[in-house]
């Protein structure tokens, strides 16, 4: 008795439906994941925005003697530079008076007899100011003399890889050897120019002559900080667009749809027929089997 194989095409419909689903779940995971991957990107670049660029570090020193009828002067800082800026108590000795005429401000507050000191006032130390609040940094010394004419304009700025510190101040309502201003500016990079006094690779600084109106110039050379940032900041995006094009990859292979395809036989398990011969040549044609037998 012969057997055949008889194939059911209607079996793997119902897996072509599912298969065709897949797809579409796999969408919403896709992209929470890349979600997930770019939240540290796109936070850092929120941060990078208030923090990368030229940053000025340094120390101002305004002070006059101790028989001055306005006092001495003070430092009134904004909010704004608080955590940026602190401000101590300045004594300057005789011993310690040569010293700061010649550019080194050794000359910082501490308890000295009154008769030995020479003048009073106020010393602040600064640290990673912005360019804006570089040039708040003039007006705060100017305002620490009181209700005076002085004026005292600050300005750096960057062209390509050179930042050119420019600055002016009018200190002719001060008195020599009675009144002393002091500013010290340590830029990111080695100065190349200055008319003041080098005390370091990267430190300048200006002591104007009370009296008389001054200025003050200096070049650094070193590259943008931001530039710099935006390299690095390029590689961490095309290593995250990576990672989550190979993630994606690796769920779309997982979640793949395996049933088959159109045009494709469909592959099915069934039982032998146990069909005979004549049952076999009746299914193949009907008609015959349909026909009246002789008697």
């Amino acid at each position: 008795m012969s057997s055949v194989r008889l194939s059911n095409p209607e079996q793997g419909a119902p897996k072509s439906s599912r298969g065709q689903s897949r797809p579409r779940r796999l969408m919403p995971v896709a992209v929470a994941v890349v979600a997930l991957l770019l939240s540290p990107l796109m936070a850092g670049c929120l941060e990078r925005s208030t923090t990368v660029g030229d940053r000025y570090s340094g120390s101002v020193i305004v002070a006059t003697s101790p028989d001055n009828p306005r006092g001495a002067p003070q430092l009134d800082l904004p909010e704004s530079m608080m955590g940026q800026v602190s401000v101590t108590e300045y004594k300057e000795t005789p011993e310690e008076e040569s010293d700061s005429a010649d550019g080194d401000d050794k000359g910082a507050g501490g308890d000295k007899p009154e008769e030995a000191v020479t003048r009073v006032g106020s010393r602040a130390s600064f640290s990673d100011l912005t360019a804006g609040q570089f040039g708040q940094l003039g007006d705060i010394i100017a305002d620490a003399y009181g209700e005076t004419s002085l004026t005292m304009d600050l300005t750096a700025k960057r062209s390509g890889e050179v930042v050119r510190f420019r600055g002016d101040t009018d200190l002719s309502e001060l008195i020599p050897g009675r009144d002393f201003v002091q500013l010290t500016v340590t830029f990111g990079g080695p100065v190349t120019a200055t008319n003041g006094d080098q005390v370091g690779e990267s430190t300048v600084t200006w002591t104007p002559a009370p009296g008389e109106p001054s200025d003050f110039t200096a070049d650094a050379t070193y590259p943008d900080p931001a530039t710099a940032a935006v390299g690095s900041w390029s590689w961490f995006v095309a290593i995250v667009c990576l990672i989550a094009v190979l993630v994606i990859a690796r769920l779309a292979y997982a979640k793949r749809y395996r049933g088959p395809r159109p045009g494709r036989p469909v592959a099915t398990n069934t039982a032998p027929s146990t069909l005979s011969g004549e049952g076999l040549s009746a299914a193949a044609d009907p008609k015959a089997s349909a026909a009246p037998k002789d008697s």
